[in-house]
């Protein structure tokens, strides 16, 4: 079956290391497998992160692919047959990393990124994952959707790292509003001015992005200055939608407990959004990973948690407490926000609205997963991606395909030209 046109790519990446993303990633991935044609793409490329987790014979891997000039489809390896001898995975395929590390492939030129983006976009498949390395760099950047996040994965047990999980989603907006107002630009004719604006906009962007700066303190203050300085047109209603529809998806590992991850983990992270980015985009806690010491045996045993001993018994029934859990408000809004005027000022966001409302959903998830594994949160998470891959616009959560910069640029000023 051909896929195009079909294909969701989700991102999975953390702000730093020792959260156990490769390990969400590749478990999510396979439980993914089991609802249609899923490939996980290994671009941690320094490390060879899924050559840790799953312990498979490698024959062609990204080196073949860049060096050997292999397609991204000849570099797929699979399962041992002996660990999935009913078949439940047979779905599932990875394009491993190099075994060794290769500078020119961990710190990919300009032409190789896009080469790598172009055969992303070609695999033929339902879902793609991709386990981004894990930090902050254009390797993570230029890999991740352009309308979302994807999947952020930290843990109450690393509170710098829930601080750079949030890093990553300003990460994305601003590289968007860089690639947007770019001295080059096509759509510096719809804003007028000359340069003069042009320097204005710039200058705003660099003190809402400089966290020393207090003189815009953050995105929502910049829809202020910015439809001050332009007054009514097309590209200001473009940003602010770019903003309001702008979804953050996040995973807790090693889940311990209500409080602790509320107040570890997810407080700093909504706050830290709220304040410092905006308070218009939506936050969605996709749920968690629960501690467990056979995903560290697997680990060790280079086994995927979800394939290792696994128990002959049929999928959960996750998908009925979708049915009720999609009633309530955890972020899994399928309207178009209601246009909401831009404040003349903005000095303080109140989180207390937003952080009530993953409290809420943390709560309810705790519930409904009272006595059940760590593979029935797979399954979890699986169903509220599947529901809000049939029930949202593509480009809410993950994306049909990766953009590069120019891409994006193109898409933004054909829609204002359509507007003008």
């Amino acid at each position: 079956m051909d896929y195009k046109g079909h294909k969701r790519i989700v991102s999975v990446s953390s702000g730093k290391g020792g959260v156990g993303k490769t390990t969400f990633a590749v478990n999510y991935a396979l439980t993914l497998a089991q609802y249609g044609p899923t490939i996980l793409v290994d671009l941690d490329t320094g490390t060879s992160s899924i050559r840790n987790v799953i312990n498979a014979e490698v024959n062609k891997d990204l080196y073949h692919f860049f060096k050997r000039n292999q397609t991204m489809g000849e570099c797929l390896s699979r399962l041992p047959e002996k660990w999935d001898p009913d078949g439940r995975y047979r779905n599932f395929a990875f394009v491993a990393g190099p075994q060794h590390f290769i500078d020119e492939i961990a710190n990919l030129t300009h032409a190789n990124k896009k080469r790598l983006i172009q055969a992303i976009n070609g695999l033929n498949a339902r879902f793609v994952v991709l386990d981004l390395k894990a930090g902050l760099d254009s390797n993570v950047i230029d890999f991740l959707p352009i309308s979302n996040s994807g999947i952020l994965v930290f843990t109450p047990h690393l509170p710098a790292a829930t601080m750079a999980a949030s890093d990553i989603v300003k990460a994305i907006l601003f590289r968007k509003l860089r690639i947007i107002f770019h001295p080059k630009s096509p759509l510096y004719e719809f804003i007028g001015g000359g340069g003069q604006h042009a320097r204005l906009i710039n200058t705003l962007i660099d003190s809402v992005e400089d966290n020393y700066d207090t003189t815009v303190p953050n995105l929502d203050a910049f829809l202020v200055d910015l439809s001050h300085a332009l007054g009514e047109q097309p590209l200001v209603e473009i940003i602010q939608n770019i903003v309001e529809y702008f979804h953050v998806y996040y995973v807790l590992n090693m889940f311990n407990g209500v409080s602790q991850s509320y107040e570890k983990a997810i407080q700093p992270f909504v706050a830290n959004l709220v304040d410092n980015i905006s308070q218009r985009i939506n936050i969605v806690n996709l749920g968690w990973i629960v501690e467990s010491p056979e995903i560290n045996r697997a680990n060790s045993q280079r086994i995927p948690a979800v394939v290792h001993h696994r128990e002959r018994r049929p999928p959960d029934k996750v998908g009925d407490e979708l049915k009720r859990l999609h009633n309530l408000y955890l972020g899994l809004k399928t309207e178009k926000p209601r246009k909401a005027a831009i404040p003349h000022q903005y000095t303080q966001s109140n989180p207390d609205f937003v952080l009530d409302k993953q409290l809420t959903a943390l709560h309810h998830m705790s519930e409904d997963l009272q006595g059940h594994n760590f593979r029935d949160n797979f399954e979890y998470i699986v169903h509220r991606s599947l529901y809000l891959i049939q029930g949202r616009r593509v480009q809410d959560f993950g994306d049909s395909r990766l953009f590069t910069p120019e891409e994006f640029v193109e898409l933004v000023y054909s829609k204002a030209v359509s507007k003008a």
